[in-house]
């Protein structure tokens, strides 16, 4: 799969229907996100499914790497702008035509998000 429609900030979709995101309840001054500037348009990954893709993540504190084609890893940054006061935190959803995954860590809170955004 390459990835196809624009990659924004927030989000990139592949030419399979994947769509991989950041989720994140915003508040007032603050900008957290997933950097999909490793996975630009015409990136090409192994063909997955929402949960082929999954598993095929390494997720860390503060952001995912995913192997391209080629074996390479192309690390995706959570990062967080704000005056300090906020959440730094945003989530990952992988989704596709068959599944919705919002991936956890074990024992994490619910109200918690996966990844703490590196500040700018």
């Amino acid at each position: 799969m390459k990835v196809v429609i624009n990659r924004e900030e927030d989000f990139i979709e592949f030419d399979n229907g994947l769509i991989v995101q950041a989720e994140h309840n915003k508040d007032c001054c603050e900008h957290n996100y997933l950097d999909f500037e490793q996975l630009p348009v015409g990136t090409e990954l192994p063909d997955m499914s929402a949960k082929e893709f999954y598993a095929s993540i390494r997720i860390k504190k503060d952001g995912f790497s995913v192997k391209d084609v080629n074996g390479t890893p192309k690390w995706v940054q959570a990062r967080s702008i704000q005056n300090g006061y906020y959440s730094n935190g945003v989530d990952l959803v992988i989704e596709d035509s068959d599944d919705r995954i919002v991936p956890k860590r074990k024992g994490q809170a619910n109200y918690e998000e996966l990844f703490v955004g590196s500040e700018e």
